[in-house]
């Protein structure tokens, strides 16, 4: 009965910690990539040497490790949302998001397109550095109106006038992020979007964010996952950023093996 209440409680408080969530996306975003960039690639290459039987099994075989990436992104657009409330120095935080989304392009474009620029596509990280800077003119508006109401410090609650303004704020990029053809589009910045509105309600908003990625079933395990988060960085926030030399790297890898292979 005890170990009923205490694994109960647990649940109830969330039982994972940010650096576990992040090596679940980082996990299911290699797997995904392995799959996007080396055995695509790899076939592509040596289609001739495949029979029918074989292609349709390496087709499986893409579709599951794809599948399996639909996990990264809805928790790479969660843990951001947390950084943002949580950083000591947002302006640092977006300046670190930008430098590696301008060290990732080539690298991307190499990956994705076999070429060392292309404009169909911008990589993840610029997605996820509108969505910053969205939170934070959200944020913007979210203080002026507490201040101009005569209220004092940062803790408000936005009533419906400046709910609806953020909400344009985030309509607004994700119009621009289509525009800009980043990666995952105005779908990445409306989850982003909804993760900051209601911050307050994790289950609620992890409900809304599926709704949002309903088209790619294979990402309800990250929604699944987001509600059992216990608003802990992990031990002690190690290596918390060595995530940002690690995209530009692994792609820069993957591109490597399918050259080797040509």
């Amino acid at each position: 009965m005890l170990f009923t209440e205490k694994i109960y409680g647990q649940l109830k408080k969330g039982f994972l910690s940010g650096s576990v969530l992040k090596w679940i996306a980082v996990a299911a975003m290699v797997v995904d990539h392995l799959a996007a960039v080396v055995l695509k690639g790899y076939v592509r290459i040596h289609l001739s040497q495949f029979s029918e039987v074989e292609l349709a099994e390496l087709g499986r075989l893409y579709d599951w490790m794809r599948s399996i990436g639909r996990t990264a992104f809805p928790l790479f657009a969660f843990l951001l949302t947390e950084g943002f409330f949580h950083t000591r120095n947002r302006k640092k935080y977006a300046l670190r998001l930008f430098v590696f989304a301008l060290l990732s392009e080539i690298p991307y474009d190499l990956a994705v397109f076999g070429r060392i620029c292309e404009r169909r596509g911008q990589n993840t990280l610029f997605t996820l550095l509108l969505g910053l800077a969205l939170m934070g003119a959200a944020e913007w508006i979210r203080l002026c109106a507490w201040r101009r109401s005569g209220g004092e410090g940062k803790s408000a609650a936005p009533g419906w006038p400046v709910f609806l303004l953020q909400s344009a704020v985030f309509a607004a990029g994700a119009v621009a992020a289509k525009l800009c053809r980043l990666d995952y589009g105005y779908r990445g910045i409306g989850l982003i979007g909804v993760f900051y509105l209601f911050y307050a309600y994790r289950t609620a908003a992890a409900a809304a964010g599926f709704c949002l990625f309903c088209a790619s079933p294979w990402s309800l395990p990250a929604f699944l996952l987001i509600p059992c988060y216990n608003g802990r960085r992990g031990k002690k926030g190690r290596g918390r950023r060595w995530f940002y030399l690690f995209y530009p790297l692994h792609l820069l890898v993957l591109y490597g093996i399918v050259v080797c292979c040509a």
